[in-house]
């Protein structure tokens, strides 16, 4: 009988952690993702924007609980804006420095709009007090889960449209972006043909 009893104990025993292994909530793959991209293109404006301008956008869940990003553009001109935003247009974090100058002196200018812009438009980190909106006064956890969730997209915005001229969903991703905390990061080309006003 106690072979009996020892099969029982070990049934038993196996039985309960495979329940209680069971009753651990599994992460879904975007909610274990940390890096994030959206290709971005005229026809994911709303309503369709008729442009040759793309782009693509990656970001990256740091260990800090920052988020990297990188913005790469081709065939825009005029850039006044880059938020990141609910579907519905409402804006979460603005990733350009929209106060940024360039020149010095009696030279100096604002960068935005850009001029023509084939590259890099924009990398550096969001942190807390880059949160605008709803998330306003909130952690970058909050808009981590925002990503996550799938609701968020980045607009890149120009003089011509400014409501948006390209636009991408942020969605799980294999790419990365810079994880550095350096300053932002501007297309040379986009400072250099700043129209002067």
């Amino acid at each position: 009988m106690s072979n009996f009893h020892s099969k029982i104990t070990t049934a038993t025993l196996i039985a309960s952690v495979i329940a209680a292994v069971s009753t651990i909530p599994t992460l879904t793959y975007a909610q274990q993702q940390t890096n994030f991209s959206a290709d971005l293109s005229g026809k994911n404006i709303v309503p369709p924007v008729d442009t040759s301008a793309t782009g693509t956008a990656k970001f990256n869940v740091n260990p800090n609980g920052t988020l990297s990003y990188q913005v790469d553009v081709m065939n825009i001109n005029q850039v006044i804006g880059a938020p990141v935003t609910l579907k519905n247009g409402t804006v979460l974090a603005e990733l350009l420095n929209l106060y940024a100058t360039t020149g010095g002196g009696n030279k100096q200018q604002s960068a935005y709009p850009t001029g023509p812009v084939n590259g890099k438009l924009v990398s550096d980190v969001i942190t807390a007090a880059k949160l605008d909106g709803p998330l306003f006064g909130k952690n970058v956890t909050d808009l981590i889960n925002y990503v996550k969730s799938g609701l968020v997209y980045v607009t890149i915005r120009t003089t011509p449209h400014q409501q948006g001229e390209i636009r991408g969903q942020l969605l799980p991703s294999n790419a990365t972006a810079p994880s550095t905390a350096a300053a932002p990061a501007m297309n040379k080309t986009a400072a250099t043909n700043a129209p002067t006003t």
